[in-house]
C-alpha cells in the first residue's frame, strides 16, 4: 500500500489540489505537497528532489499547463531514472501524453469527483498493476459546472439591462465560455453578479423611455436569485476544484495544528525599501516580542527577511552564503533571480500571522504547513480592504456616468441642435471627464502603492472632490430640465442615485475602513526620510 505520496502538479490546478490532498491526509496518507512542505529561504528544486526520494508513489495531475510546465517535466523525469516509484495520473484535463507517461496507471477526474476519488484510494490500496489502458480522451463535465454554465447564460441575458455599466456585460456575457475552459476572473465576476440587480433596477429609474422601462421593470427582481444562486454555485467545492487559479476564490489561511518548538532566539534582519517601513518595523517588534534578537546588519544574522514589493525587487546578501526568506508584500514581477530560486512567505492579503512566523523560526521545516496559506492566481492579490475600496471608487464613476446615458439618448436632438443647450452640454462634459479621470486615478494609485492618491489624506481629498463633482451635475441636472421645460416626477434622477450612492456608500465604506484600519495604513507607502 502506498502511504508517502509526492504530488506533482502545476499551479493552475491549485483548488483541485489543495482539496485532494486535505482528503488524502484525513485518510491516514503522508503527503509531501510544495506549498505544505517547502523550507522557506533554501532552494526549492534541492527540496523537491529530496521530497521526490522520500516517496513511494507520485500522483501526476495531468493538464494543459501541467504537460507544459518544464518544473512537472523536470519531476516526473526524476521518477522515471529512479525506475522504482510508482505514478498515478490524475486527468484534471484531456490532453495528450508524453510517450513516456502512457503506461502508467490513471485516474478520471473530468466527471464525478467523488467516484474518482474512491477510485484512486482503491488503487493506492493495491499493487501496481504492469498493464493499463491509455487515459480516454474526450469532453467531460461534472454536473455541477452543467448547472453553472445555464446560471450564466441567463446572467449574460440579463447583463444586457446593466449594459450602461460597460464592466457587467464584459464580464457576464462571456462568462459561460469562460466557465467550460477555466478561466474567468472570479473576483470580478462575483462584483459584477452581485451588483447586477442593482445596476438593472438603477437602469429603470433612469431610464425616461417607456418601453425601456417596461422590459426592465421587473428584470431586476428576476434576477436576483439566479444573479446571487450563480455566485454562491461558484464557490461551491465543485466549481472551486474545477478553475483554474484565477477561476478560484482566494483562499483564507489554514492553519494546521503543529507542535511549536521549544523558543530558541534566533539573531534577524529585516530589509525593505523605505516605502515599506511600516511592515517592516511590525515584523521586527513580533519578532523581538518572541524572543529573537535583532542584528545590526545582515551580514551578521541567522535569518533575512526581505520585503519584496514594487519597491524592492533584491536583497542585498548573497542567498548562497545566507539564510533568506523573500516576503512579499506586493506583487512584483521583476523579482531578481536569486530571490525567485528560494520559497517566499505570501503576506499581499495583508500583514498577518507573523506570530506564528516568530514562533516557528527556529523550526522553519514546518513553517508554511503552520501557516496554511496556498498559492494565489492571477486575481488582484492584495488586502480585502484595498480590493473593496478600489471596487468603490469604480463603481461610482460608473454610476455617476452611467446615470446621464438615458439623458443623453432621449434627448439627443435637443442637445445636438437648441443652442440654448451649448453651454450646459459643456458643462457636463467637463464634469464627466473630471469625475471619470479623478476616479481612475484614485483607483491606480491606491492599487499600485504609487502616485499622489497613495496616501489617505490624499485619498480623502479625492473623494471629496468627487462629491463636490457630484453637487455641480446635480445642479446641471436641473438647468437640463429647466430647458426642457419638463415637469417630469423623476426631475434630477440622473444625479439622485450617484448622490445617495456616494453618501450611503461612503458612509458604509468609513465603518469598514475602520475595522480593517491597520492593514490600510500598512498598505499606504511610507514617505522616504530626508538624507
Amino acid at each position: 500500500m502506498s502511504k508517502n505520496i509526492f504530488i506533482s502538479y502545476s499551479r493552475r490546478e491549485v483548488g483541485f489540489v489543495d482539496a485532494l490532498a486535505d482528503h488524502l491526509e484525513t485518510k491516514g496518507f503522508t503527503l509531501w505537497l510544495d506549498y505544505r512542505n517547502l523550507v522557506p529561504g533554501k532552494p526549492w528544486v534541492d527540496q523537491i528532489n529530496q521530497g521526490i526520494a522520500a516517496s513511494d508513489t507520485v500522483l501526476l495531475v495531468v493538464s494543459q499547463a501541467s504537460m507544459e510546465s518544464d518544473n512537472v517535466e523536470f519531476e516526473w523525469r526524476q521518477v522515471l531514472d529512479e525506475k522504482k516509484k510508482r505514478i498515478i495520473l490524475l486527468i484534471f484535463e484531456a490532453v495528450d501524453l508524453p510517450v513516456e507517461l502512457e503506461k502508467f496507471e490513471w485516474v478520471d477526474f473530468r466527471a464525478n469527483y467523488q467516484s474518482a476519488l474512491q477510485e484512486l484510494e482503491r488503487q493506492l490500496g493495491m499493487p501496481e498493476k504492469e498493464e493499463h489502458p491509455v487515459p480516454q480522451t474526450g469532453f467531460k463535465v461534472p454536473a455541477p459546472v452543467w448547472l453553472a454554465f445555464g446560471l450564466s447564460l441567463l446572467a449574460a441575458i440579463f447583463s444586457i439591462g446593466a449594459i450602461w455599466t460597460l464592466f457587467i456585460p464584459f464580464f457576464l456575457i462571456p462568462l459561460p465560455y469562460r466557465i467550460l475552459k477555466r478561466n474567468f476572473n472570479y473576483s470580478l465576476v462575483q462584483a459584477s453578479l452581485v451588483t447586477l440587480p442593482l445596476a438593472i433596477w438603477l437602469a429603470v429609474n433612469f431610464t425616461v423611455t417607456e418601453a425601456f422601462n417596461l422590459i426592465l421593470s421587473d428584470l431586476w427582481m428576476v434576477s436576483i436569485p439566479f444573479a446571487f444562486g450563480l455566485a454562491f454555485l461558484l464557490r461551491s467545492p465543485a466549481l472551486q476544484r474545477w478553475g483554474k487559479p484565477e477561476a478560484v476564490a482566494p483562499a483564507r489561511a489554514q492553519k494546521r495544528a503543529v507542535e511549536y518548538p521549544p523558543l530558541k532566539p534566533v539573531s534577524f534582519y529585516v530589509e525593505h525599501a523605505p516605502e515599506d517601513n511600516k511592515i517592516a518595523a511590525h515584523i521586527q517588534t513580533t519578532l523581538q516580542e518572541a524572543g529573537h534578537v535583532e542584528a545590526a546588519d545582515p551580514a551578521s544574522a541567522n535569518s533575512v527577511f526581505t520585503l519584496v514589493s514594487r519597491f524592492k525587487s533584491d536583497s542585498v546578501v548573497d542567498c548562497d552564503n545566507h539564510v533568506v526568506y523573500p516576503v512579499i508584500v506586493q506583487s512584483n514581477n521583476a523579482v531578481s533571480r536569486q530571490l525567485s530560486r528560494l520559497q517566499w512567505l505570501d503576506l499581499r492579503t495583508g500583514v498577518k500571522d507573523m506570530d506564528v512566523v516568530a514562533r516557528m523560526l527556529p523550526a522553519p521545516d514546518k513553517l508554511l504547513r503552520s501557516l496554511g496559506i496556498r498559492p494565489m492566481g492571477n486575481q488582484l492579490i492584495m488586502p480585502s480592504i484595498i480590493l473593496h475600496l478600489a471596487y468603490f471608487i469604480t463603481l461610482l464613476a460608473v454610476v455617476c456616468i452611467g446615470s446621464w446615458f438615458p439623458y443623453i439618448l432621449q434627448y439627443a436632438d435637443d442637445f445636438i441642435y437648441d443652442p440654448g443647450f451649448t453651454p450646459v452640454i459643456g458643462e457636463l462634459t467637463v464634469s464627466l471627464i473630471l469625475f471619470g479621470t479623478l476616479a481612475y486615478f484614485m483607483a491606480k494609485h491606491l492599487v499600485d502603492r504609487k502616485g499622489l492618491f497613495a496616501s489617505l489624506p490624499a485619498l480623502i481629498v479625492g473623494m471629496l472632490t468627487l462629491g463636490g463633482i457630484i453637487l455641480w451635475q446635480i445642479e446641471i441636472d436641473y438647468m437640463v430640465f429647466d430647458l426642457l421645460e419638463t415637469t417630469l416626477q423623476d426631475i434630477g434622477y440622473s444625479s439622485y442615485y450617484p448622490y445617495r450612492f456616494y453618501l450611503w456608500g461612503n458612509a458604509l465604506m468609513l465603518v469598514y475602513l475602520f475595522i480593517k484600519r491597520k492593514n490600510l495604513m500598512y498598505w499606504f507607502p511610507s514617505k522616504k526620510r530626508a538624507g
